[in-house]
């Protein structure tokens, strides 16, 4: 399958998956969409599930390395900002996609391969670089990097459901306000501006 034609059904995948589920998408659904023949999915994935599974760890991972080229260098605080900023930013620019990654995390995230770097990893990286360099409060890294990311995901998750109107680029200075003024050292808290 030629890499444009990868694309076509990975696209296809994603927006069906986003808009009716894995479960209730057939490979039919998809081959028409993506303007492939079944035969010709099926000879790359045994089955939609096995699809949606590798959609989600490929997507799930080059949002790692989108996280982490937004966030930078610099002190914690700021790379979290900037990482937070990045979120917002992809949610709005790929509905379908942020639909899709919210719908099956909790079937296809556990088959993400341990040796792939996830979003989690890169903000609890992030997390202990600032307890490490004194910007971030010394506590629990995985505590603290699960208030960075709650945040972040229940954010997303109420606008992907319509209860969160407000674009989310408008809400990112303030969603990393609140997160910082209860993680970050108070030395760090002053570099914060809301809405920033």
């Amino acid at each position: 399958m030629s890499t444009d034609v990868r694309h076509k059904v990975r696209d296809a995948a994603i927006a069906l998956f986003a808009q009716k589920g894995v479960k209730a998408t057939t490979v039919r659904d998809i081959a028409r969409s993506a303007g492939v023949s079944e035969g010709a999915l099926y000879r790359h994935w045994p089955s939609k599930e096995e699809l949606a599974a590798d959609l989600f760890a490929a997507e799930y991972t080059a949002m790692s390395q989108s996280l982490r080229d937004a966030a930078g260098a610099g002190p914690a605080p700021e790379r979290l900002r900037r990482v937070i900023g990045h979120a917002f930013h992809l949610a709005e620019a790929a509905p379908d996609r942020t639909r899709f990654l919210l719908l099956s995390q909790h079937e296809s995230l556990p088959l993400v391969p341990k040796d792939q770097e996830t979003p989690v990893d890169v903000i609890c990286g992030i997390v202990a670089d600032g307890i490490a360099e004194g910007s971030i409060v010394p506590a629990d890294r995985d505590a603290l990097s699960h208030i960075v990311i709650g945040a972040i995901v229940m954010t997303v998750q109420s606008h992907v459901y319509g209860r969160q109107t407000a674009p989310l680029s408008t809400l990112a200075g303030l969603i990393a306000d609140a997160i910082l003024t209860g993680i970050a050292t108070p030395a760090d808290t002053s570099r914060t501006g809301a809405g920033q």
